[in-house]
């Protein structure tokens, strides 16, 4: 049995309910090792004699009202009349130029180009294979071709275990589907170029999101934050959709827009900032566009997002603290926020890779890593995740059908989750101040800063059918050199359908 080929990893899965005669072909990666191995004259050559017997089968077919497919897959489903369910997983097989034919009745089989018409007889008694009346020209072969290898001499050259190959270049199509629409059928003579599928979430999403460290009975560093957030299909098709990242490969693509306004205060607000070893005063606002892709097959999530927004008083910090503590008697009037960081640009840039990790009907757990450039934060992070419960999949899964999409799969939703993250920090303008005005009152230096901190969160969640609810507390170690560790509680509120 020769030795699994080395794919590009796991790739989906179609699946058939009729009789059909599928043309297989070595997809891109296969097809540069095959060449490596055998010499690109060779290649075209078994690509050219293989073709002959693909267009032979066509003209067989042409009449007869079977189906006929082109794919570059390894892994198909067939379900035959009486239910019978058959997967294939070709990656053993030695020469990727392959036939399957499957009568809807009996299993699929599997054979070469070359045998293919008279399986084709056995199969569909009443189909007419007179293979001397179609017989088409074969391709003349090139004075300067190496010979073309017998079928044997393919299965020897072409079993073995791939070598690192070097980076190819290759011809990407994506197609994003919409919301209520199909993928297009598999195509023929493909073996240059890849498609893949990006399916657009028809779901909607608004939510809400209320941090404040009241929950933790403190009022000092990040005090208070606010997210409010909408997701739907049509945001897809945004201009600023082309600076997201996106995987090469079929997907599920989820979109959304979001503001986001958070303050940050010194270690206490009832006297005046000393300015010296303590954090600044600072408040940011900024709306946030971000595209997560799903790869369940795979397990792995993308999300990238871009920021843009001011920091400083434009941000209104001062006036919504202020306005706060004076709606409630027993708080004191927050004394120092003429010193906060000075009005300057937020502009950033962030990328986030979910790996999942563990995948059982009740629990999930993920390992991340994140990067943001940018003038209010450069930063980098990994992590770890976990839930625990009754839930739906994190990552959502590529559907057989569109409307496998729209399904709701539970009505309840209830459990626990929490997390643990490493940040390496490079730069933090409510800290430091803004990267183009320096003309800050305070700012702490680049020495004072912490580089390593570390950030914990627990919480539950509930939800049941379109609304849901979570409760979270978040820990983050210190940030500075004199700085203290902070604690603060997170109300969530969210509405889909």
């Amino acid at each position: 049995m020769p030795e699994p080929i080395q794919n590009t990893g796991v790739q989906p899965m179609d699946e058939f309910n009729e009789p059909l005669v599928l043309f297989l072909y070595p997809y891109q990666k296969r097809a540069d090792s095959i060449k490596q191995q055998t010499g690109i004259e060779n290649f075209y050559a078994r690509s050219d004699e293989n073709s002959v017997h693909y267009q032979e089968l066509r003209n067989i077919l042409a009449a007869s009202g079977i189906k006929v497919v082109s794919g570059e897959k390894v892994r198909y489903r067939f379900i035959s009349d009486n239910g019978a369910i058959t997967e294939t997983d070709l990656s053993r097989i030695g020469s990727p130029w392959q036939v399957i034919i499957f009568n809807g009745t009996d299993s699929p089989v599997l054979v070469s180009p070359d045998h293919a018409a008279g399986k084709l007889s056995e199969l569909f008694p009443d189909l007419k294979t007179d293979r001397q009346a179609i017989r088409t020209k074969k391709p003349k072969k090139s004075k300067t071709s190496a010979p073309t290898p017998s079928h044997q001499e393919s299965e020897r050259n072409d079993s073995g275990s791939l070598a690192d190959l070097p980076a190819q270049k290759e011809t990407t199509i994506r197609l994003i589907i919409p919301a209520g629409q199909q993928a297009p059928a598999d195509r023929d003579e493909t073996s240059g170029i890849r498609v893949i599928n990006s399916y657009i979430s028809p779901h909607h999403r608004f939510w809400l999101m209320f941090d404040n460290d009241l929950f933790s009975n403190t009022d000092r560093y990040y005090t208070n934050g606010v997210v409010i957030g909408y997701s739907a299909p049509g945001m897809v098709n945004l201009p600023v959709n082309r600076l997201m990242l996106s995987l090469r490969r079929n997907s599920v693509v989820h979109a959304s827009i979001s503001l986001h306004h958070a303050m940050f205060t010194p270690f206490t607000t009832k006297t005046p900032p000393i300015l010296i070893d303590d954090r600044p005063y600072a408040s940011s606002l900024f709306l946030r566009y971000s595209q997560t892709s799903d790869d369940a097959l795979s397990g792995i999530r993308v999300t990238s997002s871009i920021d843009a927004g001011v920091i400083g008083d434009a941000a209104l910090g001062r006036y919504f603290q202020k306005s706060v503590h004076a709606t409630v008697p027993s708080n004191d009037e927050p004394m120092g926020w003429e010193t906060q960081i000075r009005n300057d640009l937020v502009l950033n840039y962030s990328v986030n890779l979910q790996k999942q990790l563990l995948k059982s009907t009740n629990a999930e757990i993920y390992a991340h890593g994140e990067a943001t450039l940018g003038t209010l934060q450069t930063r980098a992070g990994m992590g770890i995740d976990a839930i625990a419960g009754l839930f739906i999949p994190g990552i959502t899964r590529l559907p057989m059908d569109y409307s496998e999409l729209q399904q709701v799969q539970r009505d309840w939703q209830y459990g626990i989750r929490g997390g643990l993250e490493f940040r390496l920090i490079g730069y933090d303008a409510t800290l430091q101040g803004g990267v183009f005005n320096n003309d800050n009152i305070y700012a702490l230096k680049p020495d004072e800063i912490e580089r390593m901190v570390a950030a914990m969160h627990l919480g539950i969640f509930a939800r049941y059918r379109k609304l849901g609810i979570s409760i979270s507390q978040y820990y983050l170690s210190p940030e500075f050199k004199e700085g203290k560790q902070h604690f603060w509680g997170q109300i969530g509120l969210e509405y889909g359908w």
